[in-house]
């Protein structure tokens, strides 16, 4: 009977581990599919090939002013540390499923707050894409800096790519809209606002909560790929580079 015993229990334990399985995909999946349609909806510009960026100001300064070289700076250093919640881990212990990795999901959900929530922040991304759009669509290089994105086939394409940051800061809006940052932040992770509170205590014990943190935990690894080109022309305009030990 033993024989039989083990191959029943590693049937089950199969079993379960499938179903685990199949619950992470469809968390992961399920909030995928949904941010991609979002990111369908707006972007309708599509930008391939090679471009370069080309930078002109004739002003008596320096092309940036103190508060955009350390915003650009910011930005870049914060960007580029952003890390990212790469596999759901749940586990079973005395009899019940649980997130094994919620402190991973509060860790990266806390370092994306500069850039998704506080909006006086130099770094929250509609301030990164305002002096963005700014010097794209300036064309009188003595009053600021002009930038003009030159494609490889295409020649000028800055209005272009200006209309591309757009769709992009615009997907990222709709995207927070559906969240619920606000209660993340302001109710569980930075602060305890009290409106907060009964909703927390109750999802809290109700197991709830931690729905809530994978959910978001998901969604900001897609609104660092939609900050990518932001990136990309602030890190091409400061350059700023993390020096060795």
């Amino acid at each position: 009977m033993e024989p039989n015993h083990a191959v029943e229990n590693e049937k089950h334990c199969s079993s379960e581990s499938s179903r685990k399985n199949s619950r992470e995909n469809w968390i992961f999946k399920g909030w995928d599919q949904s941010n991609s349609k979002i990111c369908i909806t707006f972007q309708k510009t599509v930008i391939s090939g090679r471009y370069s960026f080309h930078f002109k100001f004739s002003g008596g300064r320096d092309i940036l002013t103190d508060f955009e070289r350390a915003q650009s700076i910011c930005f870049i250093s914060r960007y580029e540390s952003l890390p990212k919640f790469k596999k759901l881990k749940i586990a079973k212990i005395n009899g019940k499923y649980v997130f094994e990795n919620l402190w991973e999901a509060r860790s990266v959900l806390n370092e994306y707050r500069p850039i998704i929530q506080n909006k006086k922040d130099s770094v929250y991304y509609c301030n990164v894409h305002k002096v963005c759009r700014e010097k794209l669509l300036n064309t009188d290089s003595l009053k600021d800096l002009s930038i003009t994105v030159n494609h490889l086939q295409d020649g000028d394409i800055t209005i272009k790519f200006s209309r591309f940051l757009n769709e992009q800061c615009k997907a990222i809006k709709t995207i927070l809209a559906r969240c619920e940052f606000d209660y993340i932040y302001n109710g569980i992770l930075q602060h305890s606002d009290q409106k907060f509170t009964n909703r927390f205590k109750e999802e809290y014990s109700s197991g709830e909560i931690n729905y809530v943190f994978i959910k978001h935990a998901l969604i900001v690894d897609k609104i660092k790929i939609l900050l990518e080109d932001h990136y990309g022309l602030l890190k091409h305009l400061t350059s700023p580079s993390l020096g060795p030990l």
